[in-house]
């Protein structure tokens, strides 16, 4: 086995158990799953933080006029999740799945459109 691959798989449970032990630790904090504002706010600080990261790489592309080093599955997957939480956000009206899911799907939409367009 590879070096990356162990590392991988070492990376993997890293976030599986400490995901876990965190949950572990919070699943009876009232105030923790009464935060729903705070955690909408937190999520949409996050969401501008992924977008801009998919426009600078849509900025990287058409600045390189090259994208032969970038994938085009990646942002396609989280087009798709980011439309489920749309429709999620609608149904729940949870207005951080929907402003958020706009936010992303903007960066993603460009950075996707970058990279067919400059695709050799």
């Amino acid at each position: 086995m590879k070096r990356v691959h162990l590392e991988t798989i070492l990376i993997a449970l890293f976030v599986v158990g400490s995901t876990a032990v965190m949950y572990g630790l919070l699943r009876s904090t009232v105030v923790f799953w009464n935060a729903q504002i705070f955690w909408n706010a937190t999520l949409l600080l996050c969401w501008t933080i992924v977008a801009f990261g998919y426009y600078r790489q849509g900025w990287i592309v058409h600045r390189a006029k090259n994208s032969s080093h970038v994938s085009l599955l990646l942002p396609m997957v989280v087009f798709l999740v980011q439309c489920i939480l749309f429709v999620k956000g609608v149904y729940y009206k949870d207005y951080a799945f929907i402003v958020g899911a706009v936010l992303v799907n903007s960066g993603v939409v460009f950075d996707i459109y970058q990279i067919i367009l400059n695709r050799k």
